[in-house]
């Protein structure tokens, strides 16, 4: 096997560093849009429990209406 020019390590490492860079943009692309999802997820989550809490406050207040008085 004859060795590579100069010439032709630049031109195959040229090439393979465009399709690291589009690779890279993709990957970058698709994690800001996991984050994205996991933000709505936990905003929904937060939702969720602060409305749990303030039911179970309210049958709890609501309970104790009824034993104290």
């Amino acid at each position: 096997m004859a060795r590579a020019t100069v010439a032709e390590v630049d031109k195959r490492l040229s090439a393979h560093e465009a399709a690291c860079e589009v690779r890279w943009r993709e990957n970058w692309r698709r994690l800001e849009t996991i984050e994205t999802e996991v933000k709505s997820i936990n905003k929904s989550i937060r939702g969720g429990l602060v409305f749990f809490g303030t039911i179970m406050l309210t049958i709890t207040g609501f309970m104790l209406k009824i034993s104290l008085f």
